[in-house]
């Protein structure tokens, strides 16, 4: 009896000792994960946590972690069961608190999301977290706005300095000479380089109705003018209209818009009647967005326009714009946010030259990208670059010289965002652009300092 009873507490011994390995099994899978996830790895940090769910699930560190590979990988119910296993343990579990905001952000549960985020910005939370719950808590709102009735309006105000408003090359006589065989010609109207302080401003409002199962219809539109000091030529008014309808489901949001601009700009180019800079585009915009995580979004889009110029017919012309993008906010020290997006365009001229054959026809490739990094919750520095490539489609389009066209245009910014009040951010932006043209008469530098006021109102 006394040898059975032995074995028996033997048995439990070596069972409570084999439920202890496996209660505390492989600490080096836990690190192994916590390696994946801090190197941007999550598929692997869920596949090396998801094998040891059995034996340790109802543990703080490994729910935690759990719930972290799983939210960065798309599975959010998987994550909101997690970090609330988590915060049934510890309720005060900071990181718990956030992320399962951001589960139910990224799940679509917004009235959650928003409760909880509060909840976190009202405990005095570090700068980079104040400032990922403020991203979190726009993006919420804008999101509800398109559920709700209602209208969204903005308004700007902006004072600068243009250093070549016509976009033209220093010497235009040699320029002239290399591109057209003509000697001695001297720069007049749209060919002087000019430079000028100019003022600005814009207006805009849209107005968004929901259908239900998240759909709804939008319309709007918006104004902009600018004005330059002692070069009235050169003001500019642009208006736009559109509307269309939208679907949100879940991590992918579709949108098509149908919309009308147009640019009224009179230049100084000589004759009778006197050719303007006046633009016209009409055209349809598809767009999909889709959000592999809380941190991350695709994008595709196409657009189809028709581009017309009153005044100056042999510019006119019908494009498809096709685009994708991807988007990166990095929840770390600054809340970085990077956007990256690559297009390519087919412009087809409607009109050709005079010797009826040739035509200003053209490709487009490119590439952009923003990134933003907070100084603060409410202090931004930002920067974009840009890059396109254009290749005339005919020979001498734009050249009696020289046979095939091409260019490389770079842009690049630098501005500081600063929000004074809740609704309102003043920008202060210098931005550079270069074309380099293979015809020397579209060689260009450009610099241009502006600072814009703008305030919004949901």
């Amino acid at each position: 009896m006394i040898l059975r009873a032995r074995n028996g507490w033997a048995l439990v011994a070596l069972a409570a000792a084999l439920f202890s390995t496996g209660a505390f099994a492989d600490p080096q899978a836990l690190e192994r994960a916590r390696t994946f996830l801090a190197t941007g790895n999550p598929k692997a940090a869920y596949a090396e946590l998801i094998a040891l769910e059995k034996q340790l699930t109802g543990q703080l560190e490994y729910d935690y972690l759990l719930g972290v590979a799983a939210l960065d990988t798309g599975r959010n119910d998987e994550a909101i069961i997690a970090f609330e296993r988590v915060l049934a343990v510890n309720a005060n579990h900071a990181g718990a608190q956030m992320d399962l905001s951001r589960a139910y952000y990224a799940s679509g549960s917004y009235d959650l999301a928003e409760a909880g985020f509060l909840k976190l910005r009202g405990s005095n939370p570090p700068p980079a977290a104040q400032q990922a719950i403020n991203r979190y808590l726009e993006a919420i709102q804008a999101r509800k706005h398109q559920t709700l009735a209602g209208w969204t309006a903005f308004g700007e105000l902006g004072l600068g300095w243009d250093s070549n408003i016509t976009g033209v090359p220093t010497d235009f006589g040699a320029a002239a000479q290399q591109s057209f065989n003509l000697i001695g010609i001297t720069a007049t109207g749209n060919a002087v380089e000019r430079s000028a302080a100019f003022v600005q401003g814009a207006v805009g409002a849209e107005y968004s109705h929901p259908l239900g199962r998240g759909w709804n219809l939008f319309a709007g539109g918006e104004a902009r003018g600018r004005a330059y000091h002692e070069e009235s030529n050169f003001n500019s008014l642009q208006g736009e209209l559109r509307f269309g309808g939208a679907r949100n489901d879940g991590p992918n949001q579709w949108r098509a818009t149908a919309s009308y601009l147009h640019f009224d700009q009179e230049g100084d180019a000589p004759g009778d009647p006197k050719p303007t800079n006046d633009r016209r585009m009409g055209g349809v915009t598809f767009d999909w967005r889709h959000a592999i995580d809380t941190k991350t979004q695709v994008g595709a889009a196409i657009q189809v326009n028709r581009i017309e110029f009153p005044r100056n017919e042999i510019e006119d012309f019908d494009q498809i714009f096709l685009s994708v993008s991807w988007l990166k906010s990095f929840e770390r020290t600054g809340i970085p946010l990077l956007y990256l997006t690559g297009f390519v365009s087919d412009d087809r001229a409607k009109n050709t030259l005079p010797d009826g054959v040739t035509s200003k026809s053209k490709n487009l490739a490119g590439i952009r990208s923003y990134l933003q990094y907070s100084l603060s919750p409410k202090l931004q520095v930002f920067n974009g670059l840009g890059l396109i490539v254009r290749r005339d489609k005919d020979s001498f389009a734009r050249s009696t010289v020289i046979e095939d066209g091409r260019d490389v245009y770079g842009e690049a910014s630098l501005g500081l965002s600063w929000q004074f009040r809740d609704a309102c951010a003043l920008r202060v932006l210098y931005a550079y652009s270069r074309n380099n043209s293979n015809i020397d008469i579209y060689d260009f530098n450009r610099h241009e300092i502006s600072s814009t006021i703008r305030c919004d109102k949901f």
